[in-house]
């Protein structure tokens, strides 16, 4: 039967000191009969910590069974064994010295106790009375705080590495991605040369942004494929060298979120020369742009106007029209009214420009004279298609037209009277 120390309340603090020092007495007794013998506690953690062992050897041993197990698991099962044996001799030699299983004893010490448990009468208690349950709740925390460290340590282990064998899984399958995609683009070997991919975003598009200066760009004014000039055709428009700016930065860099932006009316710009080889500004003999639309990135607020390796938006001169006006007096009978007051004409494949006020003179001359000289309109208006073609900012030339054209009303006049 187990031993059990119980001892009522005292009504007063004298009558607790002389029941305390009678109880120190005798666990002092007890310690002297049972010598070198572990509190129970102790015991218990003991008989914990075996069950333990057992149980992770006991997995390992179905690995080595089935032929599983590795070296390190085949090292953790003889240590376990070992661990096992000496327990469990440990046990036969107390059980053989004093004739019963200390570990089922539960004693307090003296000093642990509390006002509110001291009792004086001392009694035998039973098996799986509080004071066993306390024990049994005192070992099972023991052990646990125990192995809660190393497992936790093991856990974080186990997860470092499945971080670690994730983190490099990515790196490898974003290396693939990016041989595969230099492999089908083969221009974009060019545009990603030097570049470290591993700074910052903004830092990244930057220098890819630049990079476009060195694959010999020629600027057509027709649309190509993005796709075209990867694989190696370096020709088209603004709208191809923004879309193979996109396409570079988010597949092979990674970097979302690049939009494509346009201004989808013709306008004219004073942008001037672009960096790339062809055309010079197609407008006024090399002084300026006429764009039927333009294109160009942006990201995260920024621009990148790769046709002009420029960051700022191109300043524009709207036309107020998207298709163009019609006029006898044009070259090609097409032109377009500015909202800073030019009218912008196409000569072949070029465009120039004259001023509002000058053009509008001289549709109002025309239909005054028409009246007086409707056999020589055709002429006429032939001259101004020539001065038109000519240069339309040419105004000394209209000038001289107009002195022409008004010395020949008067003639008219005379000749009438």
């Amino acid at each position: 039967m187990k031993e059990r120390l119980q001892i009522h309340k005292k009504a007063d603090s004298s009558a607790y000191s002389s029941e305390q020092s009678q109880f120190r007495a005798h666990l002092l007794t007890n310690h002297s009969q049972f010598g070198s013998n572990k509190p129970i506690v102790q015991t218990k953690v003991e008989n914990h910590k075996f069950q333990q062992y057992q149980f992770e050897a006991t997995k390992l041993q179905i690995q080595a069974k089935h032929g599983t197990i590795t070296p390190e698991g085949q090292e953790r099962l003889t240590v376990l064994q070992t661990k096992m044996n000496e327990s469990l001799q440990q046990g036969k030699e107390h059980s053989s010295q004093f004739g019963h299983n200390l570990s089922k004893m539960a004693i307090k010490r003296a000093d642990s106790v509390s006002i509110g448990e001291i009792q004086p009468k001392l009694t035998i208690g039973q098996s799986g009375d509080r004071y066993e349950q306390e024990a049994d709740r005192v070992a099972t925390s023991v052990v646990n705080q125990i192995n809660r460290s190393p497992l936790q340590n093991q856990d974080a282990g186990v997860k470092n590495e499945q971080g670690k064998s994730e983190e490099i899984l990515a790196v490898n399958n974003s290396a693939d991605k990016k041989q595969k995609f230099l492999q089908e683009y083969s221009l974009a070997k060019t545009l990603v040369n030097g570049i470290d991919d591993t700074l910052p975003q903004d830092k990244i598009l930057e220098q890819l942004f630049k990079s476009f200066v060195n694959i010999q760009f020629q600027y057509t004014m027709v649309s190509k494929s993005p796709e075209t000039l990867l694989k190696g055709s370096p020709e088209g428009d603004c709208q191809t060298l923004a879309r193979a700016f996109k396409k570079v930065a988010e597949e092979y860099f990674g970097i979302e979120k690049i939009t494509i932006e346009s201004i989808a009316k013709p306008f004219l710009s004073e942008a001037g020369a672009t960096p790339y080889q062809g055309k010079k500004p197609n407008c006024d003999d090399g002084k300026r742009w006429f764009f039927q639309n333009h294109y160009w990135a942006s990201w995260n607020g920024k621009i990148y106007d790769v046709l002009f390796l420029s960051n700022k938006r191109t300043e524009a001169d709207m036309a107020k029209q998207v298709q163009p006006l019609t006029s006898m007096l044009m070259p090609e009978q097409e032109y377009y009214e500015t909202e800073k007051g030019k009218i912008v004409y196409p000569i072949v494949n070029k465009y120039s420009t004259v001023e509002v006020s000058i053009f509008e003179k001289l549709k109002n001359f025309v239909n005054n004279l028409g009246r007086f000289f409707s056999n020589s309109m055709s002429g006429i208006i032939n001259k101004i298609r020539s001065l038109f073609a000519q240069s339309g900012n040419n105004t000394s030339g209209f000038d001289s037209l107009m002195r022409e054209l008004e010395h020949d009303k008067n003639n008219a006049a005379i000749a009438n009277k």
